[in-house]
């Protein structure tokens, strides 16, 4: 339906409506809100982040009279009492709102929490008295408008559209919930957050169970699989003989799991689990030889230049007879020339590289075999484009901590797994411990220690710079302090991912050889570094990162066998230790994934979002993917025909088509 069909909306409105992916009233409904103001409690200060929008109650000590700082600016400010602290409220060119703000009396506010030297703040909160309150209650919908329209705006056209919209529901014919249109009233509009959780999960289930009929109707339109392999297991004996250990049963049997789909009519869809140190990259290396002997080229993907230049100089060192390329974004242009050709011309085997193996100008003579590094480093429109230089390509992916919508597909049963045993005792040398502000000042002492006895540590932070507002460690304000304040004398690196890559690489050069004795960074660190002298892993405001980025960076120490290792996690709310201390516990870096997982949401599934929208009330679980899976096979089995008149159906035949489901 046309958009000016709906009330207020104009030919002025349409083109900004347009620039959020909004063309008709059905995209207005779909438009829905990325996160909610609840206003149904008060929040506690003790479990609230910095940038985190509050409820607060309480009683103003004292008001200012309105000063004029400079024209066209004028402030008033009041000191707010609550939950045995005081808090700054500050508003700006309202003076009109100074006559409403009265000493010792109660108020409920509402604003933005943040911090500087002296106290909290809230800058031009809403405002209203305590036994007056009406405006600060329920639930507030926000919508990712980037500020095109206004949110009053958005929630009327939304409004409008609702009563214009048609909801036909594929999947009523086969199973009983509350109807699509009330689902979304509830989303939009709703009175209590079990309105929200109610109306999201109805929603996710039509999305859900609509994608997954897509695809199978998809995947049973797939021509069967062109390439041939053919050679028994122990066609590799050679190969796996030859490395400088045994392989363990766990390597075995993920080897031969995937010798096995290789030799099925259907093309392998596989994720290999493992823990740093468990052996994933020579399981693939491997494999990546098998599938050469049998005739064909194999593709390498990592997600930075250090780990592909790693994997690289593990291929050359570990497979004799294999032609190997390499092929990075630094690699110079006549690099490029040689690689490319010889790719094209098949004089390559096994190409190992960044991103700049999909690239357009990269043709295979006979791709057979992609594998993924680190697999939640990338999206799922890389996976795609790498699977399209080839007719039915065989997929392995990898990862230590699988991303949400990879433990889905798990779950659904599209994606085989194979798990790694971890190999000897490394990750049991490594300690992990979650610590407070007031603990840091012991840290740095600790660290100094460390660095004494010839070792060497990483601090990571959450953020390059910092941002105003948000009360995070950033990374260049960090490294300024501690190189004048507790490590000074010290030789401290910086790396972040903005950097020039050959800065980048003398940076981390120097950190290998042990110049450089604390290197602070961001998360660019999670892979693929690999300093067998580290062994103190400092991450500052850890409730900022997933469970899966923690155990990542957990991974960069604990990595030479005999060496005491220490991960500390550091955060200044008490609510998010618990969440932490599940890492403390656990070393298991699939099962960590599967916290996540639970925790964040598993995402759009099979659409192109990784992870869940709507925060904690727009959550995918285990339990609601699974009840979809049921409800497509119903719909599969007995209402085909009639399904496939549905409008969400055709769009996701349509947007499943080109994109990689691993």
């Amino acid at each position: 339906m046309n958009l000016q069909d709906v009330k207020g909306v104009g030919e002025k409105t349409v083109p900004k409506l347009n620039k959020l992916g909004i063309y008709s009233t059905r995209d207005l409904v779909d438009f829905l809100p990325g996160k909610y103001w609840d206003m149904t409690r008060f929040s506690d200060l003790e479990n609230t982040h910095i940038g985190d929008y509050v409820l607060l109650c309480g009683i103003t000590l004292s008001v200012t009279k309105v000063q004029y700082i400079r024209r066209n600016m004028n402030v008033f400010k009041a000191t707010f009492f609550t939950q045995g602290r005081k808090i700054a409220l500050t508003w700006f060119n309202a003076p009109y709102l100074r006559e409403r703000v009265t000493e010792g009396e109660e108020y409920v506010v509402w604003g933005k929490l943040l911090e500087n030297k002296v106290s909290l703040s809230l800058s031009n909160p809403s405002f209203e008295l305590k036994a007056k309150s009406e405006r600060l209650k329920g639930i507030t919908p926000i919508y990712p408008t980037k500020n095109i329209i206004a949110q009053p705006t958005m929630s009327k056209f939304i409004r409008g559209a609702i009563d214009k919209e048609k909801f036909d529901s594929v999947i009523e014919s086969v199973c009983e919930d509350i109807p699509l249109k009330e689902a979304y009233t509830l989303a939009h509009f709703p009175q209590t957050r079990e309105d929200v959780s109610l109306g999201r999960r109805r929603i996710n289930k039509e999305r859900i169970s609509a994608q997954l009929l897509a695809y199978k109707l998809l995947k049973q339109g797939k021509s069967p699989k062109v390439k041939t392999y053919g050679l028994p297991f122990n066609a590799i004996d050679d190969a796996v003989k030859a490395l400088p250990y045994e392989l363990t049963p766990s390597q075995n049997k993920a080897l031969k799991d995937i010798i096995d789909d290789f030799n099925r009519p259907e093309k392998m869809n596989r994720l290999l689990a493992g823990d740093v140190g468990s052996g994933k990259t020579i399981v693939a290396l491997m494999a990546a030889v098998y599938a050469v002997r049998c005739g064909y080229q194999v593709a390498f993907m990592a997600p930075t230049e250090i780990l592909a230049r790693q994997h690289y100089v593990t291929a050359c060192k570990m497979l004799s007879g294999i032609r190997i390329g390499v092929l990075t974004g630094v690699s110079t242009a006549a690099e490029k020339r040689y690689v490319k050709a010889a790719v094209k011309a098949g004089t390559i085997d096994l190409l190992i590289g960044t991103h700049s193996v999909i690239g357009d100008k990269v043709e295979f003579a006979d791709l057979g075999f992609i594998i993924i590094d680190e697999l939640q480093r990338f999206g799922v429109r890389h996976k795609s484009s790498l699977e399209n230089k080839s007719e039915n390509v065989d997929v392995l992916v990898m990862s230590a901590t699988p991303i949400p919508r990879a433990m889905a597909l798990t779950l659904y049963g599209d994606l085989k797994l194979s798990s790694l045993e971890p190999r000897g005792s490394m990750a049991e040398n490594i300690q992990t411990k979650v610590i407070g502000d007031e603990q840091l000042s012991d840290v740095y002492a600790f660290i100094h220690k460390r660095i004494e006895c010839g070792e060497q540590a990483y601090i990571v932070c959450p953020l390059v710079e910092d941002s105003e507002g948000l009360e995070r460690m950033s990374a260049k304000s960090l490294y300024a302090s501690l190189v004048t304040g507790p490590f000074r004398g010290v030789n401290i690196g910086l790396v972040y991912s903005g950097m020039k890559e050959d800065i980048k690489a003398e940076i981390m050069s120097r950190f290998y050889s042990g110049d450089i004795k604390v290197l602070v960074a961001t998360t660019v660190i999670e892979v693929g570094i690999d300093c067998k002298n580290a062994s103190v892993m400092l991450v500052l405001n850890a409730d900022c990162f997933g469970l899966a980025t923690l155990h990542q960076l957990r991974g960069r120490v604990g990595r030479r066998e005999g060496l005491k290792s220490y991960c500390l996690l550091h955060t200044s709310v008490k609510k998010e230790s618990e969440r932490l201390k599940s890492l403390c516990e656990s070393r298991d870096g699939f099962e960590i994934a599967q916290k996540d997982a639970d925790m964040r949401g598993y995402g759009d599934f099979f659409g192109l979002r990784q992870s869940g929208g709507g925060g904690e009330w727009g959550k995918i679980d285990a339990e609601l993917i699974i009840e979809c899976r049921n409800i497509a096979e119903k719909l599969y089995k007995e209402r085909l025909t009639q399904s496939l008149e549905y409008e969400i159906v055709q769009k996701y035949l349509t947007t499943l088509k080109d994109v990689a489901l691993s």
